[in-house]
C-alpha cells in the first residue's frame, strides 16, 4: 500500500508539474498574443495617424489599403481611393514601366523618387515617394510612403531664382570667411570683374586683392557684423591686371554650417568718383565764376526763417570764408539803415504775392566798409513735406555804380572839352584877329615913342599904353593855353618883372593884401611870359579864393641851386624858385594828390582846369610845383623854373640896354601878312631901321618877289612871313618852296596865334627867328639883329 501511495503521490506530483507548466506556457501564450495584438492596433493606429500618406498595391497597381494622410493629401474618401490605382493619381506614370519598376524592387527591395500626384481637383502636388518590395503569404506587393514636398520645393525654387539672381546679377557678390579672412564663394561677375576665375577667388585674403587691408581689423569686423550692423565703406581693390580701382564695400553678418561669413557685394566707384571730380571741379569753377563775376547764391527758408548763403555771398557781405547759413534778422543787421525798410519790404511782397524781385541796396561789412549790392530773388513752391523758400542772387555792383558814376563824369568832361575844343577854335580866331589888332597899335605906339625926346611929357603915357597892350597880349595868351594848351615860345626875361605885373592885375580890387619878396640878383630864365604870367595869375586867383573872408598873400622869389635828389623830377642844377604863400582854408590831405588832375575841383564854380593848366605849363618849362598845406592853417605852392645863361636877369637887361637893337647896314627885307594896317606898319618900321622893305599879302606873292629879287641879283636879308592867310598860300608852305629857290634865305616867323607850334620850336620847320604878334619896333630890330648875329652874309 505504501508503495502504491508514493507511486500515486508522485505521479500525481509529476501530472501537477505538467499540468503546471502547461498552464504557465498557455498564460505567457496569451500574455504575447495580447501584446503582439496591442502592438499591430499601435502600429495600424500610427500609420493611420502619419503625416505622410502610406499606400499598398497589389503587382497590378490597385491600392489595396492606404491611411487617413493619403485621403487628405488627394482630396478623396477612403472607399474611392481605394478604387483607384497608381496610373490614376500619377498620370505620368505609364503601365508599360510597371514592370521594369517591379524588376528594380524585386533587385532591390526599395526605391525612392519625387512625383507629381493629381488631387481630385486637378492640383498637382510635389511628392516624395520611397516604395518597399513586400512578399506575403506567397504574394507580392508594394507599400509607399508618399510626402508632400510642396514647401521643399517652393524653398528650391526660391533659392534657385535667388541663386540664379545672384550667378547673373552684373554686380560683384561675395561670401567672406570672416574667421581666416579667405574668400568663400563669389558669383561669375566677381571673377569677371576681377579677371581671377572662381577658385582662384577661392584660395584669396582679403591683402590679396585688397592691399590697404590690415588684418588685424578683422576681429573688430567680426564684432561689428555680429551686432547686426551694416557695414559700408570704400577702399580699393587690385584686379588680374595690376591696376587698383576704387570701390564701395558692404557688408553684413551671416552665420552657416556652424561658421561665421561677411556676405556682400564690391560696387566700382570709378564712375562715381569721375563724376565726383567733375562735381567738384564744377562746384570750383562755379564758385571762382562767382567770385570773379562778384555774384553769389542764397537760400532763404520760410518755414525756420534760415538764410543759407554760398561763399561769395558771404565774402560779397564780409563774412569769414565758406558757405553758412544765419537768420533773416542778421542779414537785416548788414543792411544800410536808409535801405533797411525797403529790403523788409521786399521780402514781404515776394512772401505775400510770388512775385519775383530785383533791388539795390547798400550794406555795411563788419569792419565798417560800404558796398552796394543787387539782390535778385524768386520764391519756390514747396513740395510735398518740403516748405516754401525763397532763392536769389547778390551781386556787388559798387564798381559797376562807380564805372557809371565815372561814365557819366567822363560824358560831362567830353562836353567840357567839346566845348573848351569849339572855344579854342572861337579863341584863336580871336586872338588872332585881335594880335593882328594889337601889333598895329603897339608897333605905331613904339614908333611914336622913339620918335619924341626922352623928356618929352607923351613918352610915359605911351610906355603906359604899350604895358597896357602887352597886357592885353598877356589875356589872348591865357586864354588860347586854357582852352588848347601849345607849346611855349620862350624867349629869356626877368622873372620878377612878370611877378609884379600879375600881382597888379590878378588881385586887382582883392580884399587881399600881398607882401612880396624878390630877390635882386634872380637869374634870369628862358620862358613863355604870357603862360608864365597866366602861371602866376592863377596861383594868385586861388590863394585869393581860398580867403574869402580877407588875408595876406605872400609872394617870395629866389635863385635854389639844387643838388641831386633835392626835388623829385628835377635835375641838379641852378633855378629860381617862386613861393605863393596863402592863409586860407588849406587842402584836405586825401586831396593833395588830385589837385592838378584834369576837372578836378571843390569849387562849385570851378571847371577844375586852373591848376591843371599852370602844372603843364610849368612841366613844358622844364620845372616843377610843389604844394605843402595844413587845415585851418593855409597852403604854400613853390614853382622852380630852369635858369638860364650865368649873369642876373638885371645884369641881361642892362647889357641889353647898353647895345643897339637894331640890325647895322642896310639891308632888304621881304615882309609877307595879310592885314594891310600890319604891312604898312612894318614898311614903316623898317624904314626906320634904315631897311629897304618889299611887301605883299599871301606866300605865292612872296615867292615871287623873292624869285625876281634873285633873278636881279638882289638876294633878300630876310623874309618876314605870317603863318595863317586865309584862302591863300601861309608862311609854312611858301617857307619850303622859298628854302627849294634859295636853301641860304633867311626865314623869319610871325603869327597872331601865340601858341602855334610853329613859334614854339620854328627851327625845326626851317626858320631862323620867330617874331610873335603883337611886336614893337624894338622887337622887330632885336629879331633882324638877331638873324644876321646868327647867320652873317656875304654879300
Amino acid at each position: 500500500i505504501s508503495k502504491g501511495f508514493a507511486f500515486i503521490l508522485v505521479t500525481s506530483s509529476l501530472l501537477f508539474i505538467l499540468i503546471f507548466r502547461s498552464s504557465r506556457r498557455m498564460s505567457e501564450t496569451n500574455r504575447r498574443l495580447r501584446e503582439s495584438e496591442s502592438l499591430l492596433r499601435f502600429t495600424a493606429y500610427s500609420v493611420e495617424n502619419m503625416t505622410d500618406a502610406v499606400y499598398w498595391a497589389g503587382c497590378d497597381g490597385r491600392f489595396l489599403e492606404c491611411n487617413a494622410a493619403a485621403c487628405r493629401m488627394l482630396g478623396y474618401s477612403r472607399e474611392e481611393l481605394l478604387g483607384l490605382s497608381v496610373t490614376d493619381v500619377d498620370p505620368l506614370y505609364a503601365e508599360e514601366d510597371m514592370d521594369a519598376h517591379l524588376a528594380e524592387l524585386r533587385e532591390k527591395g526599395s526605391r525612392k523618387c519625387a512625383r507629381y500626384h493629381t488631387a481630385r481637383d486637378g492640383t498637382a502636388i510635389p511628392v516624395e515617394v520611397s516604395t518597399s518590395y513586400i512578399v506575403y503569404d506567397g504574394r507580392e506587393y508594394f507599400c509607399s510612403i508618399v510626402r508632400d514636398i510642396s514647401d521643399r520645393v517652393a524653398a528650391e525654387k526660391e533659392a534657385a531664382f535667388f541663386r540664379a539672381l545672384i550667378e547673373y546679377t552684373r554686380e560683384p557678390v561675395y561670401v567672406l570667411d570672416i574667421e581666416d579672412g579667405k574668400m568663400f564663394y563669389v558669383n561669375p561677375a566677381a571673377c569677371s570683374h576681377y579677371g581671377i576665375d572662381l577658385e582662384t577667388m577661392k584660395t584669396m585674403r582679403i591683402p590679396d586683392w585688397d592691399p590697404t587691408f590690415d588684418m588685424g581689423r578683422l576681429p573688430g569686423i567680426r564684432e561689428q557684423l555680429k551686432l547686426g550692423n551694416l557695414l559700408r565703406f570704400e577702399t580699393t581693390h587690385r584686379v588680374a591686371s595690376g591696376e587698383l580701382i576704387p570701390v564701395e564695400v558692404t557688408s553684413s553678418y551671416l552665420k552657416f554650417g556652424g561658421r561665421e561669413y561677411s556676405a556682400g557685394n564690391f560696387h566700382d566707384i570709378r564712375e562715381r568718383k569721375a563724376m565726383e571730380a567733375a562735381l567738384r571741379e564744377s562746384e570750383k569753377n562755379l564758385l571762382e565764376a562767382q567770385r570773379i563775376a562778384k555774384v553769389g547764391n542764397w537760400t532763404r527758408d520760410l518755414s525756420g526763417n534760415l538764410l543759407y548763403a554760398s561763399a561769395e555771398c558771404r565774402r560779397i557781405f564780409g563774412r569769414e570764408a565758406g558757405v553758412g547759413s544765419g537768420t533773416f534778422e542778421s542779414f537785416l543787421e548788414l543792411v544800410h539803415p536808409d535801405d533797411r525798410d525797403g529790403i523788409r519790404a521786399a521780402f514781404e511782397g515776394i512772401v505775400r504775392t510770388g512775385q519775383p524781385f530785383t533791388v539795390d541796396f547798400g550794406i555795411i561789412r563788419p569792419d565798417g566798409t560800404e558796398r552796394i549790392v543787387r539782390a535778385r530773388a524768386e520764391k519756390t513752391p514747396g513740395e510735398p513735406g518740403v516748405p516754401e523758400k525763397i532763392i536769389g542772387t547778390v551781386q556787388d555792383i559798387t564798381e559797376q555804380r562807380q564805372a557809371e558814376a565815372d561814365r557819366i563824369e567822363l560824358e560831362r568832361q567830353m562836353l567840357t572839352m567839346q566845348k573848351l575844343e569849339s572855344l579854342g577854335v572861337l579863341a584863336g580866331g580871336i586872338a588872332h584877329d585881335f594880335n593882328n589888332l594889337l601889333t598895329g597899335i603897339v608897333g605905331n605906339l613904339s614908333m611914336m615913342r622913339m620918335g619924341l625926346p626922352a623928356d618929352h611929357p607923351l613918352h610915359d603915357r605911351i610906355g603906359r599904353c604899350e604895358k597896357a597892350v602887352q597886357q592885353a597880349t598877356g589875356l589872348t595868351c591865357q586864354l588860347l593855353t586854357f582852352s588848347r594848351g601849345g607849346e611855349p615860345v620862350k624867349k629869356v626875361l626877368d622873372v620878377g618883372r612878370v611877378i609884379r605885373d600879375s600881382v597888379s592885375l590878378s588881385l586887382h580890387g582883392s580884399n587881399v593884401a600881398v607882401e612880396t619878396k624878390i630877390s635882386d640878383d634872380l637869374w634870369p630864365i628862358e620862358a613863355d611870359e604870357g603862360q608864365l604870367g597866366q602861371v602866376f595869375n592863377n596861383l594868385l586867383i586861388n590863394a585869393d579864393q581860398s580867403m574869402p573872408q580877407g588875408g595876406v598873400v605872400r609872394v617870395e622869389a629866389c635863385n635854389q641851386h639844387l643838388s641831386a635828389n633835392r626835388v623829385p623830377s628835377l635835375a641838379p642844377g641852378r633855378y629860381v624858385l617862386v613861393s605863393v604863400i596863402d592863409q586860407g582854408t588849406g587842402i584836405p590831405p586825401e586831396n593833395l594828390d588830385r589837385i592838378f588832375d584834369p576837372y578836378f575841383t571843390t569849387k562849385k564854380s570851378g571847371t577844375g582846369l586852373g591848376l591843371t593848366a599852370l602844372h603843364s605849363i610849368v612841366r613844358k618849362h622844364g620845372g616843377q610845383v610843389l604844394v605843402t598845406s595844413r587845415l585851418g592853417v593855409g597852403s604854400v605852392f613853390r614853382v622852380y623854373l630852369p635858369a638860364c645863361g650865368q649873369g642876373t636877369a638885371a645884369e641881361g637887361g642892362a647889357e641889353r640896354a647898353g647895345a643897339s637893337p637894331f640890325p647895322t647896314g642896310e639891308c632888304f627885307v621881304i615882309v609877307m601878312d595879310d592885314e594891310e594896317i600890319i604891312r604898312d606898319m612894318a614898311r614903316e618900321m623898317l624904314s626906320l631901321l634904315g631897311c629897304r622893305a618889299a611887301v605883299c599879302s599871301c606866300g605865292e606873292e612872296a615867292i615871287e618877289l623873292y624869285r625876281d629879287a634873285w633873278e636881279r641879283g638882289e638876294r633878300p636879308d630876310a623874309v618876314i612871313m605870317d603863318l595863317t592867310v586865309p584862302g591863300k598860300m601861309g608862311g609854312l608852305e611858301a617857307s619850303a618852296a622859298l628854302r627849294d629857290l634859295d636853301p641860304e634865305a633867311l626865314l623869319i616867323v610871325s603869327s597872331g596865334y601865340s601858341n602855334d607850334p610853329v613859334l614854339s620850336d620854328f627851327r625845326k620847320y626851317g626858320f631862323f627867328e620867330c617874331l610873335a604878334k603883337p611886336f614893337r619896333l624894338e622887337d622887330l630890330g632885336a629879331v633882324l639883329k638877331r638873324a644876321q648875329e646868327m647867320r652873317p652874309r656875304s654879300r
